[in-house]
Parts: C-alpha cells; sequence; structure tokens
C-alpha cells in the first residue's frame, strides 16, 4: 500500500526533529552511555552522510576517532598510575557524544533548517533537564538559562526580524541578572550588542569578509569585557556580584582566573606532561599536588574537598574543555576543541560580514569560546555540538543570505544541504 505523501513529509521532518533534540539529552543508561550517543550509533549511517556536505566535518570526525586511540594508548602505556576500564570507556564516551551530536544536528539542520534545529535541541535540552533533575540552588542559572533561550531564539528566526532577536537577548539578559547569573547576564547582553550593530550598519556588497569581522568582534570584545567588569563591580548586578568580583580580582589580579582557579591546575599538569596522560588513566598524588602548585601561584588555597573530590577523585577535571580533553586524549584531544571554536568563529564572523548572522549562532559563539577554556567537557559537549552544526559553512558555496537563514526544507530540495538555495554564486564564502 502506498505511503500518502503527506505522512512521508511528516516523518521526513520529524525524525530529524527527534535527532537534535535527543543530541542535548546526556542522560546516562550507564558509565558514559547517553540518550544522545545511543541515538548517534543507530543513525550512524545517515548522518555520517551528511558530513560531507560541511567544512571540516568529516576532519573533527577522523581528529575525533584518532584521539581516542591516542588517549587508549597512552593510558595502557602508563606503568606509573592506575588504569580504569570504567573511566576510559565514560571519557571515550564523551568526545564521542560530542562528535556524534554534531553529526546528528549537522544532518537536522540539512533536513529542516537551522532553526528548527537549535529549537528541537533546545526542547532536548529541557527533557534533559526533567530527566537529569534540576539544580534547586539556581534553577535558571544552573539548569533552564539555555535550553529556554535556545529554544525562543529558534523559534525567532522564522520571523526574520532585526530587532526581534535584540529584544529577546535583552530580555533573558535581565533575566539572568535577577538570577546572580553574572556569566551568562554577559554573553546575552554582548549577542544582544551583536544583533544591533549587524541590524543597523548596512550591508556593503555580497562577499564575506571573515577576517576583517573577526579582528573587528576581538577589539569590541575587550571593549565589551572591560565594560561590563566595570558596571559589576560598580553594582549593576546587585552588591554580591560585585563583592564577589572584587574578591577574585583581589584574589588573582584578574576576574577570570580568580573565578576560575582551575586553570592553574591545568596549565601546570599540561605543562608537565604535554603529551596527556590517558583517558583511563587514574590521577595519584603526585599529579594532585602538581595541580594544586598551579592553583596556588593563582592565589587560590587547593586544600579543600573540591580539588581532592571533584577535580582529582578517581580522574582528571580542571574545568575546561580545552585542559580536559588535552589531559585525556593528548594535543590531538586539544586540536578537536580549537577546531569547534575556529569553526564557530569563521562561521560567525562570515555571516556577521554579511549580516545574516542569527542570534543563536552568535551566542553559541561566544559561549562555546568561554565554556572551551573554563567549562567540564562534560556539561559543555552538546552546545559545542550544536556551535559546530550551526556555523559550518557549506561545502558548496551559496549566496550568503539564503546560505545562512533558516529556510524550510521544500526550499533545499534543489539545494546544498543547509544551504537553502540552489544558486551558485563567485568567490569564496
Amino acid at each position: 500500500m502506498d505511503v500518502p505523501p503527506a505522512r512521508v513529509a511528516a516523518s521526513a521532518l520529524v525524525l530529524p526533529a527527534l535527532a537534535a533534540a535527543s543530541a542535548a539529552i546526556r542522560y546516562q543508561f550507564g558509565p558514559g552511555i547517553s540518550v544522545c550517543l545511543v541515538v548517534a550509533l543507530v543513525l550512524a549511517p545517515v548522518w555520517l552522510g551528511a558530513l560531507r556536505h560541511y567544512r571540516f566535518a568529516r576532519s573533527l570526525l577522523v581528529l575525533a576517532l584518532l584521539a581516542i586511540a591516542w588517549g587508549t594508548t597512552v593510558s595502557l602505556l602508563d606503568a606509573a598510575r592506575p588504569f580504569s576500564s570504567t573511566l576510559l570507556i565514560a571519557q571515550t564516551s564523551q568526545l564521542l557524544s560530542l562528535v556524534g551530536a554534531a553529526g546528528l544536528l549537522l544532518w537536522a539542520r540539512s533536513s529542516i533548517g537551522v532553526g528548527w534545529t537549535v529549537a528541537a535541541f533546545g526542547f532536548g535540552a529541557l527533557a534533559n533537564v526533567v530527566l537529569t533533575g534540576g539544580n534547586v540552588a539556581n534553577l535558571w542559572k544552573y539548569s533552564l538559562a539555555i535550553p529556554i533561550v535556545l529554544l525562543v531564539l529558534g523559534i525567532s528566526m522564522h520571523w526574520r526580524s532585526r530587532l526581534l532577536p535584540v529584544v529577546l537577548l535583552t530580555v533573558f539578559a535581565g533575566i539572568s541578572a535577577v538570577s546572580d547569573s553574572r556569566s551568562m547576564t554577559s554573553f546575552l547582553l554582548l549577542a544582544a550588542a551583536a544583533m544591533l550593530w549587524q541590524a543597523s550598519v548596512p550591508r556593503i556588497g555580497d562577499r564575506a569578509r571573515p577576517w576583517q569581522m573577526l579582528l573587528l568582534l576581538a577589539v569590541a570584545g575587550l571593549a565589551a569585557f572591560s565594560l561590563l567588569q566595570a558596571l559589576i563591580l560598580d553594582g549593576v548586578l546587585g552588591e554580591a556580584a560585585a563583592q564577589r568580583s572584587a574578591a577574585q580580582i583581589d584574589t588573582s589580579g584578574s576576574l577570570i582566573t580568580g573565578g576560575r582557579p582551575e586553570l592553574g591546575a591545568g596549565l601546570a599538569l599540561i605543562g608537565e606532561n604535554p603529551l596527556g596522560y590517558g583517558s583511563g588513566t587514574v590521577p595519584v598524588s603526585s599529579d594532585v599536588w602538581l595541580a594544586k602548585s598551579g592553583m596556588d601561584t593563582l592565589g587560590y588555597n587547593p586544600d579543600n574537598g573540591y580539588v581532592e573530590v571533584f577535580m582529582f577523585g578517581g580522574h582528571y577535571e580542571v574545568h575546561s574543555v580545552l585542559g580536559d580533553l588535552w589531559i585525556w586524549f593528548g594535543p590531538l584531544g586539544a586540536v578537536v576543541a580549537v577546531l569547534i571554536v575556529v569553526v564557530g568563529a569563521i562561521g560567525t564572523a562570515s555571516r556577521m560580514s554579511t549580516r545574516t548572522a542569527s542570534a543563536a549562532l552568535v551566542l553559541l559563539a561566544v559561549l562555546g569560546a568561554w565554556d572551551t577554556l573554563f567549562s567540564p567537557m562534560l556539561t559543555s559537549y552538546r552546545t559545542l555540538a550544536l556551535l559546530f552544526a550551526v556555523a559550518a559553512l557549506p561545502m558548496i558555496a551559496t549566496t550568503a543570505n539564503q546560505q545562512l537563514s533558516p529556510a524550510s526544507p521544500t526550499s533545499r530540495r534543489s539545494a546544498a544541504p543547509g544551504s537553502g538555495s540552489s544558486r551558485p554564486r563567485s568567490g569564496r564564502p
């Protein structure tokens, strides 16, 4: 019996949306075996074919597989430290989940467009909160902010309004400010400023100029950081935030290093062994002492349960995606993290130079840069996968407006996946 065309069309939309939602779910059935990883493995024959349509997608997969081999080999050859097969599976699964989630999201993007992919991811992230439980210490800050913001921004992309994203980002920044979330407030305000600039500055030509835009964004980012730091210290986000920020600056001389002393531990460990420690290696007392000495140089007192339990309680955790991947998988793991940030930066800059960047992409780029340096791998790999999937440029160049818009699937039937157009353009994107 023939299947009605409407039902075929519906299934062609629902499955990619569910795949995008599953990419945001890290609920685990066992050590490292998450919903995201299971779905990625089941649908691998589908999304592996989509990688060839996007720049650096296949490179990401190859680098990750080589990094996994490197991390496993280093652990097996290390006779001075204990080996844990459970730890090896858990940490390897995190890297596989990152790559698998990126593949699922790229396939979803080519099937349902960028906007619905982001919205589906946000919905999946909310489902993850339900499955794993929210952090009651500050539900918005630690659990709900990113899922809700991405869900709303993804849906809003279909209104094609230049000012709506600015309004939404500003509203969410206000909610984050009253929820004592300094970093999220700053990210949202930076994204709002970038979108306001994009809405107000006319486009000059169709050719993307990513390197010029990257330089402009770097200068603007440094200026914005200085301004936001001054506003926080002046009490704009509340007296508690101002006092906490002042104490962190007094401790190490910088708001960043004062708030993230784990940076000292990561630098000390990597400096001692730049080839990494292995994905199944359990730290020994000399590693803990070395990490503590690095944290002490930043003015932080490391003699507490946080360092012994959270950071080195049977595993290495330096509160940094870049640091975690480097320690677990060696330099190749670090290259995976850097590649994602570079793809995010170039993709964002290319779109902003042609005034076609979405609010979700800009926010993910800022969030991804921060998480790569200052957030754990376990809580960050899902949004990093989304950043890569949204920012990746198609292999076939198309006109910037159509290439980067959240077009409907019907508009892409004759186009490259995720492009929204079949018309070629001259020059490089």
